[in-house]
This record gives C-alpha cells, structure tokens and sequence, in this order.
C-alpha cells in the first residue's frame, strides 16, 4: 500500500487521460491515470455517496435531498475558494511507467474519529499490484475533484456540485 502525502494532476492531450502523479513522505512517485469513462462514473456518484456517508457520521439524517444538495454546493463552492493550490508545470526527473487506474474506493475514514469527515480514496489498478490510499478532509476532496475536472474541461462532465457542464462540447449534435 502506497499512503499518499501530495497528488499533482495534469492531462494528457494525446492519450485523452487525467494522470495522477502521487507523492509519499518519502517523496518517491507513482504515476496513474483514469480514463473519462471511470471520472464520469465516480462523478455520477459522488453526490449520493457524500450525502449518506458524511451525513450520517455528522448525525444529521433528517435532511431532504434540497437540503443537502445546498450544503453539498456550499462545500463544494467553499473547497474550490479556500484550499489553495499549486499550478504549473510538472517535471519529472525519471522516467516513470504508468498504470491504469481501474477502481476508486471510497470510505469514511478510521483516521481519526474526532475528524468526521475524513474520506480515504483508494486508486487500485486491475492486477491490485497497486494501491495507492489518499485521506482527505472533505474540504480536499472537494478541491481535488473541482482541479480534476478544471483538468478535462473539454471531456464535458457534468460537475454533480455546479449544476451544469464542465467544459463546452463545440460539435455537440442536437
């Protein structure tokens, strides 16, 4: 299991993939990237997932699907405002192999249970010779989903916390 400390995202225009370049404490790297069909996937359910996870761990199960959606917006909208992040290029000294991500797991976190929003996102390929586990507050997780969908803007995602498309699709047929 490779615990993750820091994730940088960029796409690849020629192979049309989001490529995850993951960092442990020890500053040794990983490279994997996720094809559109996987992020469309985990965006269709990330909304209903958030609601019943961190929902039920903050004790608040009395929320109508509204309701939640606002305060998911408002998170999401909050994350992307205040948790900062690095933009540039990324340099890779060596070169890397990288594997195909084939599953997103997600789980509340054991972490710590005083933080109950805590999220562990475990990147699997389809050998499972990689595991790759990344703990977020949900402020992160927000931010990391709103700078990988700025990073396939022309895949034309629906952003499930926005309300509307990422990306505009310019040979869209009616």
């Amino acid at each position: 299991m490779f615990s993750v400390e820091k994730v940088s995202i960029f796409y690849d225009v020629r192979q049309d993939r989001l490529n995850l370049l993951f960092f442990d404490h020890n500053e040794q790297m990983l490279l994997g990237f996720m094809t559109r069909h996987l992020l469309k996937g985990l965006l269709a359910a990330l909304p209903e997932w958030l609601a019943r996870n961190i929902k039920q761990a903050q004790g608040h199960v009395s929320q109508n699907e509204v309701e939640q959606r606002g305060i998911s917006l408002f998170n999401y909208q909050a994350a992307q405002q205040n948790i900062s992040a690095v933009h540039g290029d990324i340099e890779m000294d060596k070169v890397m192999i990288p594997f195909m991500i084939e599953t997103i797991n997600l789980a509340k976190s054991d972490i710590d249970e005083a933080e109950l929003s805590d999220i562990s996102l475990s990147f699997i390929d389809d050998a499972k010779s990689h595991q790759i586990v990344l703990a977020l507050s949900l402020a992160q997780f927000h931010k990391l989903t709103g700078e990988m969908l700025a990073k396939v803007d022309n895949w034309g995602l629906k952003n499930p916390w926005g309300g509307g498309f990422v990306g505009v699709a310019a040979n869209m047929v009616h």
